[in-house]
């Protein structure tokens, strides 16, 4: 069976979620970078997953990267029914798309540096099966955040502006964040003839996510900002902000691009870990 199609009908079978893509596009993440798995990371993968637990601490049965991938948000919205600030910012890192200066990250609690740090319990073998088994939960997420440009870059009303969409039929508020979790990933889901290859070289050095997430930033800038009609740099933007055809079009070449990042570093990141 053809990557693309593996790829499909995996995500047919997963809830959408409200987070940094929607749970198909993390899914689409784990399922790029499953078959790049060296056979000690995939030995080591169901050997941490085969006692995995759900939000709610009971049996998941679930054993791979695809049905995993968006347990950080699944956690996330259990704990906030009694605690809305449960989880805030882990997922993102307001960095200014106009400046190289980065984004506050109080407590390391923000996406690059909890990268960081999960992927550290992932390879200590003398933590707990269980930590090591939210680590990895953890990584296969963030590694998928950190690659949605609106996780990385931020602007004046950035995120929350309000948007039109060309094609999209649903009524209703629609933030930019929201268009690029939702209807355009989707849109780049949908038909995604993708060719599988060889792992390409990721260089993996002790700040490579945080790396990383400065491209997301740039990208931030140039494929989700500037397009923006009437766009300058810590300008607000007059709402409803039209995001026409050749946007959209444009856009989904951007997110399959990110998810195929994603989906090669995360299987680096997997392997240099579970040697």
């Amino acid at each position: 069976m053809r990557a693309a199609r593996v790829i499909s009908c995996l995500l047919l079978l997963l809830p959408l979620s409200a987070g940094a893509w929607n749970a198909a596009g993390h899914a689409a993440v784990a399922a790029i970078a499953t078959p790049l798995l060296t056979p000690q990371a995939a030995a080591q993968v169901r050997q941490l997953l085969a006692d995995d637990l759900d939000r709610h601490g009971r049996p998941s049965r679930r054993t791979q990267l695809v049905e995993i991938a968006s347990w950080a948000d699944e956690i996330r919205d259990e704990a906030v029914k009694t605690d809305p600030a449960a989880f805030r910012g882990w997922h993102v890192r307001r960095n200014p798309v106009c400046s190289e200066a980065l984004g506050a990250c109080p407590d390391g609690h923000c996406v690059d540096q909890l990268l960081i740090s999960q992927t550290a319990i992932l390879a200590d073998r003398t933590q707990s099966p269980r930590a090591r088994n939210e680590a990895l939960k953890w990584v296969v997420h963030l590694l998928g955040d950190l690659h949605m440009p609106l996780h990385a870059g931020v602007n004046s009303n950035g995120g929350n502006a309000r948007v039109e969409l060309a094609g999209y039929a649903r009524p209703g508020r629609l933030s930019l964040h929201e268009a690029w979790d939702g209807p355009l990933l989707d849109a780049a889901l949908a038909g995604w003839e993708r060719v599988p290859g060889a792992a390409a070289p990721v260089p993996l050095t002790p700040d490579a996510p945080t790396q990383w997430m400065r491209e997301t930033r740039a990208l931030a800038l140039e494929a989700v900002y500037r397009p923006l009609p009437g766009f300058a740099c810590e300008a607000r933007l007059a709402e409803p902000i039209r995001l026409d055809q050749a946007y959209r079009e444009a856009s989904v070449a951007v997110i399959r691009q990110q998810l195929e990042r994603a989906g090669q570093r995360l299987a680096a990141v997997l392997n240099q870990s579970l040697r």
